[in-house]
């Protein structure tokens, strides 16, 4: 029986033995592994530099299309103008201006801009913002009167509350 201590004697010294390779690498392999980690963190940081700027390229010509559309509304404003300086007959210049602005707010549509609809509606604190309450005596109360400057959603954000007149009930 004395085999058998001695063999785990050897046995725990072989691990610890073998533990002591895996905990300190040697130093060929600590460089190659610092190596590595250099490498990495360059990498990563190129990475990072290269995704800002792609992201502030990207910011700043995002909307080029949108221009480029809308300089074909400005051209027109510009024509309208010119004509509208030499025309006797206010008619024509009211209806090239309508078409301009119709125009205009195909290309905000086509880009995802709709306007709230909410006279009647219940006022919604999110698409809404109460300039005055007033007593209505055919409306309910908190239903919106009168949009005093419209809202607008580009897609499902509501990027600016539509300013409305609220109903309000009676004091008597």
């Amino acid at each position: 029986m004395a085999d058998g201590p001695e063999n785990c004697e050897e046995l725990d010294s072989k691990q610890v033995e073998e533990g002591k390779v895996a905990v300190n690498p040697s130093e060929d392999e600590a460089a190659e592994l610092r190596d590595k980690l250099l490498r990495m963190t360059a990498e990563f940081d190129n990475f990072r530099k290269r995704s800002t700027r792609e992201k502030e390229e990207y910011r700043k010509f995002a909307v080029e299309q949108v221009i480029i559309e809308l300089l074909e509304v400005y051209d027109n404003f510009e024509r309208a103008l010119e004509s509208a300086k030499q025309a006797d007959d206010i008619s024509s210049i009211i209806k090239g201006v309508e078409m301009v602005f119709k125009q205009f707010t195909g290309i905000l549509e086509k880009e995802g801009l709709q306007k709230i609809e909410c006279e009647g509606a219940e006022f919604d604190p999110y698409l809404h913002e109460a300039m005055m309450h007033v007593e209505h005596p055919e409306h309910d109360e908190n239903i919106v009167v009168d949009v005093c400057k419209p809202g607008y959603y580009l897609h499902t954000k509501v990027i600016r509350p539509a300013m409305v007149t609220v109903s309000k009930k009676s004091d008597k």
